[in-house]
Parts: C-alpha cells; sequence; structure tokens
C-alpha cells in the first residue's frame, strides 16, 4: 500500500538536532516544527545544507516513512532517490513575525514531558524550571573525520563530539518523581564546540539560560528506538512580554 503523502505549507521550523550519519553513509539532520494545519511535525531526514532557520515557514511535499510509526513523522517525497536535488522541493514561503513568537510558544506549553508520554506524543513543548547544566563524556567518541570520495571533509557529527550538553530539570507543572535529565541536541550548540573546542561552557550563555529578560522553553522529542526516552531538540529563548492564551487551545 503506497504511503500517505500530502504537501505541507505552513510548516514553521522551531529547531534542528546536530548532524548524524545513517547507515547509508547519509549525513542528516532532523528538523521539527509546529504546522496550525497539523500540529507538531518531524521531518527526518533532511540536508545539511537545506536553508532552514528557526521561525521560517516552509512549503515541503511529505510521505509517511512506514518505519516510523510516530504520528509527527515525516519525510520528504523522494528523500533517498533524490537526495542530491532535495533542497529543491523545500520552498521557503515565509517567516513568523516576532510579535507573534512568544504567543505562539506559550500556547503550545505542555505540563510535563510525562504527559506527552503518556499521550504517546513524540514532541512537545515545556517551561523547563533549570536545576543544573553541564556536560558529560561522549561514550562512544570517534574523533576521526571521515573523508568524501571527492577528498573533502565530512560536516562533524553527534558521536564525533567528546562533550555532551546535557540539563537537568523540572517542568513547570511536573509530574515525574524525579528530574528530567536530558541531552541537548540543539545544532547551534555542537557548532559552537566545534569552533570553539576551548570554550565551551559558552554554550550556555549563548542560550540565554539564566538571562532575565528571556522566556526559556524546550523544543522536546523523544528517539525513534526507545519512545519513552526524550531529548532536547532545541531551546527557544524569547524576549519576555505579555502573552495573550488561546481560549481554543492549538492542535498539539
Amino acid at each position: 500500500m503506497k504511503a500517505e503523502q500530502r504537501i505541507i505549507d505552513d510548516l514553521i521550523v522551531l529547531g534542528r538536532g546536530c548532524p548524524e550519519r545513517i547507515r547509508d553513509g547519509r549525513v542528516t539532520v532532523c528538523t521539527a516544527g509546529y504546522s496550525p494545519t497539523l500540529g507538531f511535525v518531524r521531518i527526518y531526514p533532511t540536508r545539511i545544507d537545506m536553508p532552514l532557520k528557526r521561525w521560517s515557514i516552509i512549503k515541503v511535499p511529505v510521505e509517511r516513512n512506514p518505519k516510523d510509526t510516530r504520528r509527527e513523522s515525516w519525510k520528504i517525497q523522494g528523500s533517498k532517490s533524490e537526495w542530491n536535488i532535495l533542497h529543491e522541493k523545500m520552498e521557503v514561503v515565509g517567516e513568523l513575525p516576532r510579535k507573534e513568537r512568544l504567543k505562539l510558544i506559550a500556547n503550545l506549553v505542555d505540563d510535563c514531558v510525562n504527559v506527552l508520554n503518556v499521550e504517546k506524543r513524540s514532541l512537545g513543548i515545556v517551561k523547563p524550571i533549570i536545576e543544573k547544566y553541564y556536560f558529560s563524556q561522549q561514550e562512544d567518541y570517534d574523533s576521526l573525520t571521515q573523508m568524501t570520495l571527492l577528498g573533502r571533509r565530512m560536516p562533524k557529527v553527534k558521536d564525533q563530539y567528546p562533550l555532551v550538553p546535557r540539563i537537568r530539570y523540572r517542568c513547570s507543572r511536573c509530574k515525574a518523581t524525579y528530574p528530567h535529565d536530558q541531552q541537548v541536541l540543539e545544532w547551534g550548540f555542537y557548532e559552537w564546540l566545534r569552533k570553539h573546542p576551548e570554550n565551551p561552557d559558552q554554550v550556555w550563555i549563548n542560550a540565554k539560560l539564566n538571562s532575565p529578560n528571556h522566556n526559556i522553553y524546550f523544543l522536546v522529542g523523544n528517539l525513534f528506538r526507545y519512545r519513552t526516552r526524550f531529548v532536547i531538540i532545541s531551546i527557544i529563548r524569547l524576549p519576555k512580554s505579555g502573552v495573550q492564551l488561546s481560549l481554543i487551545p492549538l492542535r498539539k
């Protein structure tokens, strides 16, 4: 039976994970966002050179991946057979205005990661009360950078970083017995670590985790192989201001 296909034309990009290499050698990035039509959406795999920035609104033809049953998960039509021209299938059609960003995110917040787990949702947003941020050591650290057939360096992927950024936190209305302790996969963290290995702690400052002038939210998602284990895909930091909550809950 043919996989479900559709065109998403209102996907607001909220975050992209650190690049990773899949079995066939392609270096891919997980892209997550929110569609007013569909709710939360995960698109995987995507190319690292796609022009995808947070708050971009994109139009893209997608289809279901029969190997990934999470309802938020899609892949771009022809993602494997047309990998080299995949960027041509994605169109940036706009950008979410600054004045609308906090309102959108605040209206998508769930009480706790545990709620997502119970409801078998694989993506969501929580407002954290941060207890600790730190680095752990990469267990499968591989410092080798592979070369392409043309002799060019392959992009660094997540298992090639010796340090793993992690955050321990509770949600705003936490249902968990113990604090959540999750890896941060935000691509920007790893880019800083790649470019400035001598100053890893700056990533926490860049994320504005202690800023009194910002609201901090986590875009979280579960893992394909471990559906009850969540990671922080992106840290969304927005200037503090008044926000109006919708009378009608947004589709999640």
